[in-house]
């Protein structure tokens, strides 16, 4: 049997006359769906993953430990004045590789307000890192007033702080700092602060934490024993394989006293958790996949028993068995290349709108809710308030789930449910090329 004849026969049974469609028939096109529809979910799954440990990613290098960081120990030279600290952030600028190089003090305060107080990190940074031209600063949005600290009193919180304290651009924020006196006893600081304004990286378990203050003005509040001292360094690329070049040129020309790490030092366990959620995320969805391809074998199985009479009369005229294997392996691959074409791009096309549908999902879910508690507030002698739904909690997730699609998974998906197609294919293929021509035709 030709490898025509083969290609023939199997257009023949994808593509029967019309009306004619029969069991087998409709087993195959509920075949083509069940591809399509599980491809949806992987393909959204995948993209959202991608994009959405992209994005937390990208806020914890760039935001918080950044690509490369020098840890200053306290009794070392740097540590000494603010100065030092500026000296070392500016003579580290120079190294080929560098694009941004700050001084910084971290420590941890009590945050009061109008109505409250929150532990917080008091972040001392130069004015200068939040300029419109610096990767730090492209990460925040601005809520509420000005991304600014060009005065020594200003502080910039994020909205989650702001929320809890209710405060707004232009009221006063008091920091209580602690130091450790002569005589070991703890003393208390309560130092006021204007807020200048009110930003959001987009991540709340990152806004939560901070509060941005003038770095000669919070190097004088933080006290070395509730603080520590570093140098911040973002380079061209995190993940490119001169990130290590550029860290030992820093660790040459850094003092005694100060120790480099990279990103992926310090955030080891969060990037581990992340790669190991997105592939049990991904297995789950390729089971569904696997369990979808088995209704090819099932539709083939059927074809092969609708399609024993042609399969006899092919066979008894010259036929092989490995030609009518052939066909029944291209039959099964394409009806999985036709799932393809149907989930694909529908996947693809959610994946893109994945911020708009979960919008209009959260509205239709809070909607009803909403309809669901005012019948029950009627009712009920208590009233509380009503707590909006989201999907995805933004104190957990991005506010907003950035959209990058992985072609080369995509591309993978798309190899390995065609070769999942034709592995599936194989048993009723075999099947269907061992009937016997005389055994057929003596029933018919």
């Amino acid at each position: 049997m030709k490898l025509k004849a083969s290609v023939l026969f199997a257009l023949r049974m994808l593509k029967p006359h019309p009306g004619a469609i029969t069991t087998a028939g409709k087993s195959l096109i509920g075949a083509i769906f069940c591809i399509g529809l599980s491809l949806i979910p992987l393909v959204v799954v995948l993209t959202v993953s991608e994009g959405m440990i992209e994005g937390i990613t990208s806020r914890i290098i760039d935001l918080s430990s950044f690509h490369i960081q020098v840890n200053v120990r306290p009794g070392s030279s740097i540590s000494k004045s603010a100065e030092e600290l500026k000296n070392l952030a500016t003579k580290i600028s120079y190294i080929d590789g560098v694009t941004e190089s700050y001084p910084e003090r971290q420590g941890v305060a009590l945050a009061a307000g109008s109505t409250g107080r929150i532990g917080a990190t008091i972040r001392c940074l130069p004015p200068e890192i939040f300029n419109n031209e610096t990767n730090f600063s492209a990460l925040f949005t601005i809520v509420e007033g000005n991304l600014s600290l060009s005065k020594p009193n200003n502080v910039l919180i994020g909205t989650k702080i702001a929320s809890s304290l209710n405060l707004k651009v232009g009221d006063t924020i008091r920091l209580v700092t602690f130091k450790t006196g002569l005589n070991g006893k703890i003393i208390p600081k309560i130092t006021p602060f204007q807020v200048e304004g009110i930003v959001s990286c987009g991540y709340q378990e990152l806004d939560s934490l901070w509060i941005f203050v003038p770095f000669d003005t919070g190097y004088k509040l933080l006290s070395d024993s509730v603080s520590n001292m570093l140098v911040g360094i973002q380079t061209k690329d995190a993940f490119s394989d001169d990130l290590y070049k550029t860290a030992r040129q820093v660790a040459d020309i850094s003092p005694a006293g100060c120790v480099v790490r990279l990103w992926n030092e310090l955030n080891t366990a969060e990037f581990e958790n992340f790669s190991s959620t997105r592939i049990m995320l991904i297995f789950i969805m390729i089971l569904i996949v696997l369990v979808a391809s088995v209704n090819i074998s099932s539709a083939l199985v059927m074809l092969a028993m609708e399609r024993r009479k042609e399969i006899a009369i092919l066979k008894s005229m010259g036929a092989s068995t490995s030609g009518i294997v052939f066909s029944f392996l291209i039959t099964g691959f394409c009806t999985g290349l036709a799932g393809i074409i149907i989930g694909m791009p529908i996947g693809i096309f959610c994946a893109i709108n994945v911020n708009e549908i979960i919008s209009f999902l959260e509205y239709i879910i809070n909607f009803f809710s909403k309809v669901w508690y005012n019948i029950s507030v009627i009712f009920s002698q208590g009233q509380m308030d009503f707590v909006p739904i989201h999907l995805l909690n933004p104190t957990y997730y991005l506010e907003h789930i950035p959209v990058v699609l992985p072609f080369t998974e995509l591309f993978c998906i798309v190899a390995g449910t065609l070769i999942l197609a034709v592995i599936v294919s194989i048993f009723p293929s075999i099947r269907a090329g061992k009937e016997k021509p005389v055994e057929t035709l003596r029933k018919v």
